[in-house]
């Protein structure tokens, strides 16, 4: 397992130090905000959750055990349950709040407007696909290929057992394969011409 700042510096935050806090904010913001986009779909209010996240590490960083790992761990639950609580708060179902990618990948300037809409076109597909998959299934996919965490750090933000993450990652990793090949078979492709 990796994480993106140093134990020191993880230590420096659980002190208060305003300059570790930053730069743990640098190296972790990004990864945050796409998996908070991914699991509520609006960024403004995923900006905000993410500007909650920061202020509760600013608040109980002192309290966390451990080192740089064990606070990546903490921040990733935290976005989780905040995110959670925001959906429950506006009483949405998870269910309909299927991860938008649409912020996570910016155009290239040589894409043309048929690689823009390919584009969004795949990622209606991969939406569709997930939506039919568990809530757990879901989270554990917007965890791993999202926010980047291994099936340990996965394992602590939803406190189960890494086995078992394997097990949903497994199982929803083979359904949205069995999905986007049912979709692309039944797609029709257009004949060339000679």
């Amino acid at each position: 397992m990796d994480t993106p700042f140093s134990d020191s510096c993880a230590e420096r935050v659980k002190a208060g130090d305003p300059d570790a806090i930053g730069e743990v904010y640098s190296v972790m913001a990004d990864r945050l905000l796409g998996y908070l986009v991914a699991r509520i779909r609006d960024r403004q209010i995923a900006e905000d959750l993410l500007e909650q996240v920061f202020i509760k590490l600013i608040r109980k960083g002192h309290a966390i055990s451990g080192d740089a790992i064990a606070m990546k761990v903490w921040l990733f639950r935290v976005a989780y349950t905040t995110a959670m609580d925001h959906l429950r708060k506006v009483s949405r179902r998870p269910e309909c709040m299927v991860g938008d990618f649409g912020d996570m990948n910016v155009a290239s300037l040589e894409d043309g407007p048929v690689d823009s809409v390919l584009r969004e076109e795949n990622r209606a597909t991969v939406r569709a696909a997930m939506a039919h998959l568990s809530e757990d299934q879901r989270t554990v996919l917007e965890l791993r290929y999202i926010a980047g965490l291994g099936a340990r750090e996965i394992a602590e933000t939803l406190g189960k057992t890494e086995g078992a993450i394997r097990s949903l990652q497994h199982r929803g990793e083979r359904a949205m394969h069995r999905m986007l090949t049912d979709v692309l078979s039944s797609e029709q492709l257009p004949k060339s011409n000679p």
